[in-house]
């Protein structure tokens, strides 16, 4: 009862900006975080996990699933509500980028493409599982992981999903609900699953520096 009442507590009086002032892994200019925006250390942090730029509105997940998990956010980005940013190696978001509310960013597999390894990752979180963290003890070395970048004026629409080694090129608009598994060019729309470009848009009109 005692721990569901501080939980209850904690979540009442969260702040998320005073969470990121406190957090001595995130490096974060003047921006504006949302009260869903929530970083998630599932393994002990002992580098640099997060660096934000200025003048962002951030109202996402953050979730670090390894120690070398890290997300770069530039200046000007607006991330909806309901947004996972999920790193092992790196996900970099450029300047102005808009991300809509469901979108998932995942820069690895999360499994091997073994069965056998896969049964072993259920056999270890079976193991760590009364210590309250299933993935603490996760071993990754049959897991395939790519950095993400997703470059300056780039829109994610609703529920978007993009995949490990993906890059989203300058300008570039994403179509709700597609998935990104190839990289996406410079100034073009792509939507579907998997994602495909439909046409290309004036490159560069109207960019304000």
């Amino acid at each position: 009862m005692i721990q569901i009442l501080r939980k209850a507590l904690r979540h009442i009086f969260y702040s998320p900006t005073r969470a990121v002032k406190n957090d001595r892994w995130v490096k974060a200019g003047k921006s504006h975080f949302g009260r869903s925006f929530r970083i998630d250390y599932r393994v002990p942090r002992c580098s640099p996990s997060m660096d934000i730029g200025n003048d962002c509105i951030l109202q996402n997940d953050n979730i670090f699933e390894s120690e070398e998990g890290f997300i770069k956010i530039g200046d000007g980005t607006f991330i909806n509500a309901g947004t996972r940013l999920i790193s092992r190696s790196s996900i970099t978001i450029g300047k102005n980028v808009t991300i809509a509310w469901g979108c998932v960013v995942y820069d690895h597999d999360s499994h091997s493409l073994n069965y056998l390894d896969r049964i072993q990752d259920i056999r270890q979180q079976l193991m760590d599982w009364p210590s309250g963290n299933v993935i603490a003890n996760k071993s990754w070395e049959s897991v395939n992981s790519k950095p993400i970048r997703i470059e300056d004026y780039a829109w994610l629409g609703f529920d978007v999903v993009i995949l490990k080694g993906v890059t989203v090129g300058e300008g570039a608009i994403v179509g709700a609900r597609s998935v990104v598994t190839k990289d996406i060019p410079a100034w073009s729309v792509a939507v579907g699953n998997p994602a495909r470009v439909i046409k290309y848009l004036p490159q560069g009109v109207n960019i304000v520096s």
